[in-house]
């Protein structure tokens, strides 16, 4: 019933589906449980960026069939595993040796 964007000025937008209204009432995005989940925005996500990182470090991310991991791609090359949802600032993940 929604999907969620990250714009290119990193901001997190939520829409209502088929109509593409947008949702800013924050009650009622925190209530959507997400079938998937690739955003690099989000409380739900807040934990996977490091201290001192620039918005654009990390790149990409994409929860786990389960819903219980979330792994991150960053631009230092790395691959990491953090559990999900990662609320809490400043999380260290597991690095993934690809």
């Amino acid at each position: 019933s929604y999907f969620q964007v990250s714009t290119g000025a990193y901001k997190r937008q939520v829409h209502e589906v088929p109509l593409g209204k947008q949702i800013t009432d924050p009650a009622l995005i925190e209530k959507i449980t997400w079938a998937t989940w690739t955003s690099i925005l989000g409380d739900e996500v807040i934990g996977i960026w490091p201290r001192n990182a620039d918005k654009a470090d990390v790149n990409c991310a994409c929860v786990t069939h389960a819903g219980l991991n979330i792994v991150t791609g960053d631009d230092f090359g790395l691959v990491k595993l953090f559990d999900f949802p990662c609320t809490e600032k400043f999380v260290s993940g597991y690095f993934i040796l690809i």
